[in-house]
């Protein structure tokens, strides 16, 4: 059965998202959760084609955040980890983590900030570590903010793939570095700026596994802006994205990608609102990259100080480019969150995916599940309910 790599994962976390452990928050000292969760997905592989392979499961879930200040310097770190077991010894676990390690000094008129990420994911049809290093100087004149960017880190990649049916014998391993300059107006509640991402990838074989040379450098300047007030938080960028690849056989990209966000906050519902695409590596054969699309939206209603519902739908769809081959999802999901002693909460979530996969199969899987989270902090009080750090991807 052919396995696709689709968004059902990050749909689900996405539109169920208030149940995914106590959210991080920049301004407390010390914030972590931990959550136990199980239940039944009848199709976690997402294949089709016979019987898909249904199983019960187990997950752990664990996050916390850390940050702290000093006179002209601040630091912070925040790491995630997750790990989902399956009852059906044929399945393979799913495990995934990050941590992000942050800090700057200085003021407004100078500031310098480091950020190191570092992240591995491995799934049944994904298997990726990335180690990434950005430098930002940036200084505010007034209300004209100019900042550039050095970014660089390694990587490597390998997915399933309708060749082999299986992963690659050997991942594909890359470097990669880039440049963003830009400048931006600042008015009140409101950013608006331009910026430009000039950026390069050499892999460290010259062919890959299919004998494709999949070194690439990219253009790609932005338009941008923000809004943060009290009720509505918004933001939103498009970008026109040129990339040069030097295999004869990939042709050059030149395609439009955007990142648009809304949260509305109407107590005692907030509504979120998320349109996302964007390019992504792959080591699929014949393709280049892949552009990504997520469109999607979440319902949080706060019944009382102790009861959250929620409910959400999304689309994705997933573009191999250089080849007719594409997948595509759709997800609906409910949950309900409720507290049951102080900083522990239940949870009960049912969620169905459906979609297309990369050979035209139809699919879709439902999943049951039930959640025990534990929130430890030595001052939850004081935290902003709405600064939250979305689960990682």
């Amino acid at each position: 059965m052919l396995r696709s790599k689709v968004f059902a994962i990050a749909a689900g976390i996405y539109i169920l998202g208030s149940q995914c452990g106590a959210p991080a928050r920049a301004d407390d000292e010390f914030l972590a959760s931990l959550r136990l969760r199980g239940g039944y997905d009848s199709n976690p592989q997402f294949t089709s084609g016979g019987s898909p392979i249904g199983s019960a499961y187990i997950a752990t879930d664990v996050a916390l955040a850390a940050a702290g200040r000093g006179e002209n310097t601040s630091w912070g770190v925040v790491a995630e980890a997750s790990g989902t077991r399956y009852a059906n010894a044929h399945l393979l676990p799913a495990l995934t983590g990050k941590v992000i390690l942050r800090g700057s000094m200085g003021d407004d008129a100078l500031r310098i900030s480091s950020t190191t990420t570092i992240a591995d994911v491995n799934t049944y049809n994904l298997r990726s570590t990335d180690l990434l290093q950005a430098i930002k100087v940036e200084s505010l004149q007034n209300s004209v903010k100019l900042f550039v960017t050095a970014e660089g880190g390694q990587s490597s990649i390998n997915q399933t793939n309708v060749i082999f049916q299986d992963f690659l014998p050997t991942p594909l391993q890359y470097w990669r570095g880039a440049i963003i300059p830009g400048i931006s107006v600042i008015r009140d509640k409101t950013e608006v700026g331009v910026s430009v991402n000039l950026s390069a990838r050499r892999y460290t074989e010259e062919l890959d596994t299919f004998g494709y040379r999949r070194d690439n450098e990219r253009v790609q300047p932005f338009l941008f802006a923000k809004y943060d007030g009290e009720t509505i938080t918004a933001q939103a960028s498009i970008s026109q994205l040129y990339g040069f690849f030097h295999d004869v056989d990939f042709t050059n990209v030149n395609r439009t990608m955007f990142e648009a966000s809304l949260t509305w906050r109407l107590k005692p519902v907030t509504l979120d609102f998320l349109a996302t695409r964007r390019a992504a590596e792959t080591s699929f054969p014949i393709s280049p990259i892949t552009v990504d699309s997520i469109y999607s939206a979440k319902a949080a209603w706060q019944v009382d100080p102790k009861l959250t519902l929620t409910a959400g739908a999304a689309y994705a769809t997933m573009e191999y480019l250089d080849s007719p081959f594409r997948t595509e999802t759709y997800s609906l999901g409910i949950g309900m969150s409720r507290e049951i002693a102080k900083d522990l909460k239940w949870g009960m979530d049912v969620s169905r995916t459906w979609g297309t996969l990369l050979d035209g199969e139809k699919t879709q899987a439902i999943i049951v599940a039930s959640s025990l989270t534990k929130t430890f902090s030595p001052d939850l009080a004081k935290a902003k309910t709405d600064e939250t750090v979305r689960p990682l991807k």
